[in-house]
């Protein structure tokens, strides 16, 4: 994280926005307080670890996106294992007021290192992670070693998916897309948003991060779908009827992910 937050904090500095500036500050110090408060909070009220006889599947004819710029030039998957310990506690709340189940779970989709999932999957949720490309996998990266076909899964998330808990198709309490949404072609979001439909429970919550810069490497721009927050609303109220935009009362410091845009996207299914 504070190697994908740095070079971008770098180049404010350079331009002279000192908003900008203390703004992604915070939220790096912010993070950080909230590792100490979350070990405290784990040590005083432990929660119940998911059962090992829980088993996830992932049945997929497109289990790596070969055709994305993300898996020929994987600089995210390389590099990200974002978290925020603060998101969790909050996650922890809001499900909570939503939902009857002492189980909760969990889908992060462009999940890289798998942080964030393993986060969940400590304080006990059903916690599920995809990823298109599969340079994670094949180098044992970050979270992958321990966790690849368990909880993390390589997917292309623009095609068909589902995913299975006990050999039964789930549903999820929450699903997450850090920075994703502008990494997909706007063509290829209709069938992400069934799968996400697909898959998230009636009065879940679908959170995502998304920015409308752009990302080169390689001369390559990995940023395929470019749109400012008000365009993504937009979008989101004429395409998916089904998810309703709602206030979770969290800041951006809270959030997994920052950008200088603070773009976030938070919806709950009807």
């Amino acid at each position: 994280m504070m190697l994908r937050v740095l070079p971008r904090l770098f180049v404010v500095v350079r331009k002279g926005d000192w908003r900008k500036i203390l703004s992604a500050l915070w939220f790096l110090v912010y993070k950080q307080c909230f590792e100490v408060i979350f070990w405290f909070s784990v040590r005083f009220h432990p929660r119940s670890r998911l059962s090992s006889d829980v088993s996830i599947a992932v049945q997929t004819k497109h289990p790596i996106a070969f055709q994305s710029p993300d898996h020929l030039i994987p600089v995210g998957t390389r590099y990200d294992n974002s978290s925020h310990k603060k998101f969790l506690l909050h996650a922890e709340g809001l499900i909570g007021e939503s939902s009857r189940r002492k189980r909760f779970s969990f889908l992060d989709l462009g999940c890289a290192g798998g942080q964030l999932v393993k986060d969940f999957l400590d304080i006990g949720w059903v916690s599920v992670g995809l990823e298109g490309s599969d340079y994670s996998l094949k180098h044992g990266r970050a979270n992958w070693a321990q966790l690849a076909g368990k909880h993390l899964f390589t997917c292309d998330i623009t095609k068909p998916f589902k995913v299975l808990v006990n050999g039964k198709k789930h549903r999820f309490h929450l699903i997450t897309a850090w920075e994703v949404l502008e990494h997909i072609r706007l063509s290829d979001l209709p069938v992400l948003f069934k799968n996400i439909m697909r898959h998230l429970g009636k009065g879940g919550y679908f959170i995502a991060s998304t920015t409308s810069l752009p990302d080169v490497h390689n001369g390559v721009d990995l940023h395929q779908t470019k749109m400012a927050n008000r365009q993504w609303r937009i979008w989101m109220k004429k395409n998916i009827p089904g998810l309703v935009s709602v206030d979770d009362g969290l800041a951006f410091y809270g959030r997994v992910r920052y950008n200088s845009e603070q773009s976030y996207l938070v919806y709950q299914k009807r």
